[in-house]
């Protein structure tokens, strides 16, 4: 700026010349060549994400995740705490909290008295909404995502998934199959349910032994028939040494829904028999499960059933995955902590009705709309 001008004007341009570099470096160092906004940096940011336990989960003060920054070490996404101290810091500064929506009642629980609009409100629910029955109605436009066991979650809360791993798993030799002395079993403890599956079961009672373990049946596992019983290890045990399958029947036929007893028993050398509202090929692994909506008639899936249990090589396939795959735990923790550093855009359930049950209640199946083994029974 060595020009022979008036003063103002040589101060003015001096100005616009400075004012265009500082731009520059702006547009620089904030856009990629494309003209795309730059990647939000490092995952790893010096703020930890704060994360609010605002409802216990059931029983569970840590919602089954944890307290503190323990439960994030071993995440792709580390800088995260998880506590359910409200006085820790002001409400509105934590990043997310998080409402077990099947009990949260804001006049027992209280409601959070301010809000940034960066907060994220998150809606946790892993039961089927046959059997819950909260007024979602007065929460439309309150949450911001959803941690559910629905795969069109915002957080996926499923109690197992399946990886691609190959592994030294070795197929149960035929001597090992034989001694399994019993075909069926089934761990229940709901006996009258939406989606049949007792009426299911009694059914093939008439033309195969089925075991029925719990409340809904004679048998007991371990010391006691309550259900907390039915999900030890001990039980599991017994099945991966007695029986060939298991009754993965649930209690509703709800989109993406399935129990943790599913899991249990895909880590065990036991084929299960499923009845549900998932998309099997996305939550067990391939040719792992029997599907029973893939059969006209009791009949007929007896008779499948009576075929591989005659015939070890055709039932040993359905233990060839694991050669391949492995079924491990959902990290929680990793999934919350992940979601909360990268980019998100805006969002709020307005519905959160709609969302839970569908426009139409098309979310659950009615009895009319089961599949057709089970109507045939009604």
């Amino acid at each position: 700026c060595n020009c022979k001008m008036p003063r103002t004007s040589h101060f003015t341009i001096c100005l616009l010349v400075i004012i265009t570099q500082v731009l520059f470096i702006i547009f620089h160092f904030n856009f990629t060549p494309g003209g795309v906004p730059a990647p939000i940096p490092s995952r790893q940011s010096t703020l930890p994400k704060y994360i609010l336990y605002w409802t216990p989960f059931w029983g569970f003060r840590d919602f089954l995740i944890g307290f503190g920054m323990e439960p994030f070490e071993n995440c792709e996404y580390k800088n995260c705490f998880a506590t359910n101290n409200r006085s820790l810091k002001p409400i509105e500064e934590f990043n997310a909290i998080l409402f077990h929506g099947t009990i949260y009642n804001p006049k027992k629980n209280g409601r959070p008295q301010s809000r940034r609009k960066e907060q994220v409100y998150i809606f946790l629910n892993v039961e089927a909404p046959v059997y819950i029955a909260p007024n979602f109605a007065k929460f439309n436009s309150f949450y911001n995502w959803t941690m559910t066991y629905r795969f069109d979650s915002d957080i996926v809360w499923r109690h197992g998934k399946f990886i691609e791993e190959e592994s030294n798993y070795t197929l149960p030799s035929a001597e090992a199959v034989q001694k399994k002395t019993k075909l069926i079993a089934w761990f229940a403890s709901h006996c009258k349910t939406s989606s049949r599956r007792e009426r299911l079961a009694a059914e093939m009672q008439k033309f195969l032994p089925v075991d029925i373990y719990g409340s809904c049946g004679p048998l007991k596992c371990g010391k006691s028939k309550n259900n907390s019983k039915l999900s030890s290890s001990k039980c599991y045990d017994m099945l991966d040494e007695d029986y060939k399958f298991y009754l993965s029947f649930e209690n509703s036929i709800c989109k993406d829904y399935s129990t943790e007893k599913l899991y249990n028993v895909l880590r065990k050398n036991v084929v299960p028999i499923v009845y549900g509202g998932g998309d099997y090929n996305l939550s067990a692994p391939p040719h792992s499960v029997i599907d029973v909506s893939n059969f006209h008639s009791v009949e007929e899936l007896v008779e499948y059933l009576s075929h591989l249990d005659r015939n070890v090589t055709e039932y040993l396939k359905y233990f060839e995955w694991k050669k391949n795959y492995k079924v491990v735990k959902q990290d929680r923790a990793c999934d919350i902590c992940k979601k909360l550093h990268e980019p998100f855009p805006d969002s709020v359930y307005n519905d959160l009705t709609s969302w839970s049950f569908g426009t139409h209640g098309e979310i659950c199946k009615t009895s009319k709309h089961l599949p057709e083994i089970v109507r045939q029974l009604l």
